[in-house]
């Protein structure tokens, strides 16, 4: 296997650990939400009901878990598309591939180049 085939396993691999990771979260958000529409069914006032759920230390982990996800499907396509253009493909039939625009093909493309 070429060094850009592994690299796209291994950034592969990050992104299925970092979706893992975001489902994880995504999911006690879901229950942390629906305890506060619970809250605010029962006639909570809505900083009580915020309060109660700890809101203001959940939307932090989502955020980071969001950031860690985009920057590990950030280094997979990169990678994806350095293998793909050192196999011949070009940067537009890369991008149909992935569902990108040209635009962000020539983007990951120029981060290909720079490293």
């Amino acid at each position: 296997m070429s060094k850009k085939s592994k690299q796209v396993v291994r950034g592969a691999s990050e992104l299925v650990e970092a979706t893992e990771a975001l489902r994880a979260v995504l999911l006690r958000y879901n229950k942390v939400t629906t305890d506060l529409i619970s809250r605010i069914e029962r006639g909570d006032p809505m900083v009580e009901a915020i309060q109660g759920v700890k809101g203001a230390t959940v939307r932090p982990v989502v955020t980071e878990a969001m950031e860690v996800f985009e920057a590990a499907r950030h280094r997979a396509r990169v990678a994806m598309l350095a293998l793909a253009l050192e196999q011949g493909a070009t940067q537009s039939e890369v991008g149909r591939a992935l569902g990108i625009s040209r635009q962000l093909a020539a983007r990951l493309a120029a981060e290909v180049e720079d490293t």
